[in-house]
C-alpha cells in the first residue's frame, strides 16, 4: 500500500508538472495558442490609427518572436516575450487597409514557442481589439459577421488572407447586400471567385450588412469581419465605433453557448445577439431569465437576432452547429466613460478551457473581464496567481449550473486558471473610455470539429440507454423539475440534448449534449443517467 501511494503521488506530481508547463496540452489540444499567425488591420475611417500587437506566453520561459510583413520590406524584426509580462508592439499606421482592394499588407508573427496574440486598432473615440487564432487551426469555410450601417459614409468590411499559393476563395453575398469590385457589381446570387497567392489579402466593403456572406476556399484562409464605424440597431444614431473580429471557421461552430450582456454598466440598452447557422433548417432555443423562445432559421448562413437586456444572460442551444455574436450598444459607466459599439464572438461551452493568458489591449481605459464558470469550480479560480476574492459577487444563470461576474483589471498581461478536476471557465475582456469600447474573447479550444459531432443531438426517437447509475456530469445545458422521466425526455427534445440524468425522488432533470461525455463527473447514487439514441 505504501508503495502504491508513492506511485500515485509521483504520477500526480508528473500530471501537475505537465499541466502547469502546458507543453503537452498545447501540442495535443489545438486552441488559440500557437506558434504562427497571420493578420491584417482594416481602416476604421478615423484619423491617427494606432495599430498594436499584444503578445504573451503561458510558458515559464523567454523566447524570440519574429514580426514581419512577408510581401513588403516594411517590418522584419525580432522581439523577446517572457512569461508574466506583455510584449507590446506598435506598427506603422499605413498598414491599415482601406475599403475594397487586393493588398500585400499581411503581418506574419512566428514564435519559437507557444504564444497568445491580440491585435487592436485604437484611437480617440473609436477602435476595437480582437484575438488572433494560429495558422494551425485555419480552415476553408467562414461566415461573415457585420452590421447594417446607419450612414452610407461607413461600411461593413470583410477581409481574408491566403496562407498558400493558388488559393481560390468563392464569396457568396447574402440577400440584400451589394459590393463593387473592379467595376463589377456583386449581389445575392452572384459569386466572386478571388484568386490569391500566399499572404495576399482581399478585402471588400459595403454600405449594406454583409452578415451571412459565405467564404469558401480550396485552401485554409484567415478571415476577419466587422464594420468601419458600427452602430447596432439597439444604439442611438450617434453611437458609432469600429467593430472587428477574426472569424471562427464553421468546422468549430457548436450547439451550446452562453451570452452575457456586460454587467458592469450603470445604464444602457444591452446587446444585439445574432445566432448564425451553418446548415439549413436549424432549430434554435433561447432561454433568458426563464423565458423560452424557440425559432427556426431555414437557410444556411442566415441568422436570428434578439436584444439581450443589460446585465442579463442568454442560454442558446441549437440542433445544428451555430455561431453567436454579441454587439454592444452605447451605455454609461460611472464617471466620464460611455462605451460605444464593440463586437465579440462567445466561445461555446464545449470549447471552454482551464487556463488562459490574455491582455487588456486598451490603454488608459477602464478594463475588465466578464467571467463565466460553473458554480462548483468557482472557488478554484485564480487570477494572476491569486485566488479570486470571496467578496466578488457572482450571479447565477437561471436553469444552469453556471455563474458569472465582472472583474476590474489593470492594464497589461493577465493569467486565469481554473485547474480543479471539475472546472473549466471562459470570459471576455473589455475596455471602455469616452465614446469608445473594445471587447474580445480571452480564448477557446479549437480541437473539436463539427463533422465529429454532426449527430449528437439529432433526436428522432426516444430510445433510452441506461448508461450509469453512479456518476453525474457537472455541467448540464439546462436543469429543471419534471414529474416523470418521460417529461424529462420531452424537455431534452426542446433543448436538443442527447443525455439526461433523472432523479425520481424529486423529479430533478438534467440535460446534456453528447459532448458532455468527455466532461468532468462527480459521484452520484440517486440520479440515473440515460443516453438517447436515434
Amino acid at each position: 500500500m505504501f508503495l502504491q501511494r508513492i506511485i500515485v503521488k509521483l504520477l500526480l506530481i508528473l500530471f501537475l508538472q505537465i499541466t502547469v508547463s502546458g507543453k503537452l496540452f498545447y501540442e495535443e489540444c489545438r486552441s488559440h495558442i500557437g506558434k504562427e499567425f497571420v493578420l491584417i488591420f482594416t481602416d476604421n475611417s478615423r484619423h491617427n490609427n494606432l495599430l498594436r500587437l499584444y503578445i504573451t506566453t503561458p510558458l515559464n520561459e523567454s523566447f524570440t518572436v519574429h514580426v514581419q510583413t512577408p510581401l513588403l520590406s516594411q517590418i522584419n524584426q525580432d522581439y523577446v516575450v517572457t512569461n508574466g509580462s506583455e510584449l507590446f508592439i506598435e506598427l506603422p499606421i499605413d498598414l491599415a487597409i482601406s475599403r475594397t482592394t487586393k493588398s500585400n499588407k499581411t503581418i506574419l508573427v512566428t514564435a519559437q514557442n507557444f504564444i497568445v496574440l491580440f491585435a487592436s486598432n485604437m484611437q480617440h473615440n473609436g477602435g476595437d481589439s480582437y484575438i488572433i487564432y494560429p495558422i494551425a487551426v485555419l480552415s476553408t469555410e467562414h461566415v461573415s459577421v457585420n452590421l447594417k450601417t446607419k450612414s452610407g459614409t461607413y461600411h461593413s468590411v470583410t477581409s481574408m488572407i491566403a496562407i498558400a499559393d493558388q488559393t481560390v476563395v468563392d464569396i457568396s453575398i447574402p440577400t440584400g447586400a451589394v459590393f463593387v469590385f473592379e467595376g463589377i457589381t456583386y449581389n445575392s446570387g452572384k459569386t466572386l471567385s478571388m484568386s490569391l497567392n500566399k499572404y495576399e489579402v482581399f478585402q471588400f466593403t459595403s454600405s449594406d450588412d454583409l452578415s451571412g456572406t459565405v467564404l469558401t476556399s480550396n485552401y485554409p484562409i484567415a478571415a476577419f469581419s466587422g464594420h468601419e464605424l458600427g452602430n447596432p440597431e439597439i444604439s442611438s444614431k450617434t453611437s458609432i465605433d469600429m467593430i472587428y473580429e477574426m472569424l471562427v471557421p464553421t468546422i468549430f461552430w457548436s450547439t451550446y453557448y452562453i451570452a452575457i450582456s456586460n454587467p458592469v454598466f450603470d445604464s444602457g440598452k444591452g446587446e444585439l445577439i445574432r445566432v448564425f447557422t451553418s446548415m439549413d433548417n436549424t432549430d434554435i432555443m433561447i432561454n433568458t431569465s426563464g423565458t423560452l423562445i424557440k425559432t427556426n432559421v431555414g437557410t444556411k448562413a442566415s441568422f436570428h437576432q434578439f436584444n439581450l437586456p443589460l446585465s442579463e444572460a442568454a442560454v442558446i442551444t441549437a440542433d445544428k452547429p451555430v455561431l453567436v455574436s454579441q454587439t454592444t450598444a452605447s451605455k454609461q459607466l460611472a464617471g466620464s466613460y460611455t462605451g460605444d459599439a464593440r463586437l465579440l464572438l462567445p466561445s461555446p461551452v464545449n470549447a471552454w478551457l482551464s487556463e488562459y493568458s490574455f491582455n487588456t489591449p486598451g490603454k488608459n481605459m477602464y478594463n475588465g473581464l466578464v467571467l463565466l464558470a460553473d458554480s462548483i469550480s468557482s472557488i478554484n479560480i485564480t487570477l494572476n496567481e491569486k485566488s479570486i476574492n470571496s467578496s466578488i459577487v457572482w450571479k447565477e444563470i437561471e436553469g444552469t449550473n453556471f455563474i458569472y461576474t465582472s472583474i476590474h483589471l489593470s492594464e497589461g498581461a493577465h493569467t486565469l486558471t481554473c485547474l480543479s478536476a471539475v472546472s473549466k471557465c471562459w470570459g471576455y475582456v473589455y475596455g471602455i473610455h469616452s465614446l469608445e469600447e473594445y471587447g474580445t474573447s480571452i480564448g477557446r479550444s479549437l480541437s473539436q470539429k463539427t463533422e465529429d459531432n454532426l449527430n449528437f443531438n439529432q433526436i428522432k426517437s426516444s430510445v433510452l440507454e441506461l448508461k450509469d447509475n453512479g456518476t453525474l456530469f457537472v455541467t448540464p445545458i439546462f436543469k429543471t423539475v419534471s414529474r416523470s422521466l418521460i417529461g424529462c425526455i420531452k424537455m431534452c427534445r426542446i433543448y436538443f440534448c442527447a443525455i439526461v440524468s433523472f432523479r425520481s425522488a424529486d423529479g430533478s432533470c438534467l440535460l446534456y449534449t453528447d459532448e458532455d461525455k468527455c466532461s468532468s463527473i462527480k459521484p452520484s447514487t440517486d440520479f440515473k443517467l440515460y443516453f438517447i439514441r436515434n
